[in-house]
């Protein structure tokens, strides 16, 4: 039993959009940027594995209790992976071959080996390097 309702409901119309025919297909709607939090769509960290860092116990203003999500990503469009920018700073960091011009550390992807960067001071400041002694000249 219970197949009568499947078959009106999964019926194509060829009159509707073809997001009306797979939604009543699915039986649910598709998110949209109406209906979802950009969060919803949101990776988590290519390093880390997390979506969202834990939140600053320092309360700097910004994000106000909720961690920052991942907000940089590799260029190559066959890549595309994610990463907290505090994450892709360590990564970048520690990387021999890594180089800092200005305010970015450049290295290379930790999945593709394609060149990326990441600002130095967002990225300390967010990770709480704020205090730490010894500036870089």
């Amino acid at each position: 039993g219970g197949g009568g309702k499947g078959r009106a409901r999964r019926g194509w119309d060829s009159s509707e959009s073809f997001r009306a025919n797979l939604e009543r297909w699915l039986g649910e709607p598709l998110p949209s940027p109406a209906t979802a939090e950009k969060s919803d769509f949101a990776a988590e960290c290519g390093i880390c594995y997390a979506h969202r860092l834990p939140a600053s116990d320092e309360g700097d203003g910004e994000g106000e209790g909720e961690g920052a999500i991942p907000d940089a990503m590799c260029g190559n469009p066959s890549c595309a992976r994610s990463y907290h920018e505090t994450c892709l700073f360590e990564w970048l960091h520690a990387l021999p071959g890594a180089r800092v011009s200005f305010d970015r550390v450049f290295g290379t992807c930790p999945y593709c080996c394609e060149p990326i960067s990441v600002r130095v001071r967002s990225a300390m400041t967010a990770a709480g390097a704020g205090g730490g002694g010894g500036g870089a000249t």
